[in-house]
C-alpha cells in the first residue's frame, strides 16, 4: 500500500506545487514545534523549517527520499537545530574569546586614541549592512529585534552578521597588531 505522503512526493518531484503546498501546510506547524523543542526559539525554529522546505522545493529532481516523507522532514529539522545549536555554541564560544581579550590599559591618550583610530579603520572595512548591524548593535546598544525589524531580516541573520563582524575585526586588530 502506498502513502499519501509518498505521492504527494512523487508529484512534488514532478514540478506540482499544488503538492508542495500540502505538504508543507501539512508538516510546518508540527516541524515548528519539533524544531523548538530543540532550539527553544520559535523564530529560529520557523528559520530552520522554511530553509528546510526551501532545500526540498529547490532539490525535488535530485533528492531521493528512502524513508517515509515524514520521518525525511522530521529527521531533516532534527539534524538543522542540532546544527543551529553547535553552531550557536560556537559563536558564543568566539564572542566570549573576544571579550576576554585585554582592555587597553594605557592611559596615555595618545595611545587610546591610537587604537581607536585602529577600531574605526577596521570597522569602515567591513561591508554596509555588516557595518550597520554591527554599529547599531555594538556602538548604539539597540537589541537584536529591533535590528532585524528595522533592516527586515531574521534576528539570526543579524546574529551571524554580528559574529562575523567580531571575528573579521578580532582578525584586523590583530593584523594591525593592536593586540
Amino acid at each position: 500500500m502506498v502513502n499519501p505522503d509518498d505521492q504527494l512526493f512523487v508529484r512534488i518531484r514532478n514540478n506540482d506545487y499544488f503538492s508542495f503546498n500540502q505538504v508543507f501546510h501539512k508538516y510546518y506547524g508540527r516541524l515548528c514545534a519539533y524544531s523548538s523543542r530543540y532550539t527553544g526559539n520559535r523564530e529560529v525554529s520557523e528559520d530552520i523549517v522554511q530553509e528546510l522546505f526551501i532545500k526540498l522545493w529547490d532539490n525535488r529532481k535530485r533528492l531521493i527520499v528512502r524513508e517515509k516523507l515524514a520521518a525525511y522532514l522530521f529527521k531533516s529539522v532534527r539534524n538543522s537545530s542540532l546544527n543551529y545549536l553547535r553552531a550557536e555554541k560556537s559563536k558564543q564560544h568566539a564572542i566570549e574569546q573576544l571579550s576576554d581579550q585585554p582592555e587597553l590599559q594605557d592611559t596615555e591618550v595618545s595611545k587610546e586614541e591610537e587604537f581607536m583610530n585602529f577600531v574605526n579603520e577596521c570597522i569602515d572595512q567591513l561591508p554596509e549592512r555588516s557595518r550597520q548591524v554591527f554599529i547599531m548593535s555594538r556602538l548604539d546598544g539597540v537589541k537584536l529585534n529591533d535590528i532585524s525589524d528595522q533592516l527586515g531580516t531574521s534576528v539570526k541573520t543579524v546574529k551571524n552578521q554580528i559574529w562575523k563582524s567580531m571575528q573579521y575585526l578580532k582578525t584586523c586588530l590583530e593584523n594591525k597588531r593592536v593586540f
